[in-house]
This record gives C-alpha cells, structure tokens and sequence, in this order.
C-alpha cells in the first residue's frame, strides 16, 4: 500500500533505481553536480584521487606492459 501512496506522490524508487542511488551515495565523491536532465558531472581530480582509479591505472599498465 505504501508503494502505492509513494508512485502516486512521485516519490517511489525502483529497486536497480535504489541500487544506481546507493552507488553515487557511497562513491565518495564531493564534487558532483547535476547538470540538465539526468546528467552528473564530477570534478576530474575527485576522481582520480581515488584508490579505486589508482587500482584500475595499475591494471591498465600491467596490461599494456
């Protein structure tokens, strides 16, 4: 029934949109910003302070080497 009352109020969230939600809620990055209709934007730097990017930067040489 609360389903109901959130798709009726606009506010009810699907489960994969919940899972792509907890993502940018839990990347950890400070800069973002929405621009326009659906789009997120991210300072460069944020990103690539990151130990996730500094892992994918060390896979990517590996396989380049």
């Amino acid at each position: 029934m609360t389903d109901l009352i959130k798709k009726m109020i606009g506010t009810y969230v699907t489960p994969d949109e919940q899972k792509v939600l907890d993502a940018i809620n839990n990347s950890g990055l400070t800069t973002m910003r929405v621009v326009g209709r659906g789009t997120l934007t991210v300072d460069v730097k944020d990103v690539t302070k990151t130990d996730k990017f500094r892992s994918y930067v060390e896979q990517a040489k590996n396989i380049l080497e």
